[in-house]
């Protein structure tokens, strides 16, 4: 016993640095996956974000489509309008 703790005093340093080293894997090994969890987390948000931006442009597409269908319909319009009145 008198060995171990004469060589526990020469060497403690040693012990809490290896102590400290798989605290510290640990800690990275933790992190690593939180940081895989978040970016997945990305992925699906990206994801997202694209279908909606998709269906944004699409709905663009059609309210430009209508705007121009509108827009030929009101000259028509107008012209039977001003011929009602004039009758």
């Amino acid at each position: 016993m008198d060995k171990f703790s004469a060589h526990l005093k020469k060497e403690w340093k040693v012990y809490v640095m290896a102590l400290w080293m798989i605290g510290v894997t640990g800690f990275l090994f933790y992190l690593n996956n939180t940081l895989q969890e978040t970016r997945q987390a990305s992925a699906k948000l990206i994801s997202d974000v694209d279908s909606v931006e998709s269906i944004l442009i699409s709905t663009d597409a059609n309210v430009a489509s209508m705007k121009q269908t509108v827009d030929e319909m009101t000259s028509k319009v107008n012209s039977i309008h001003q011929r009602v009145r004039r009758r």
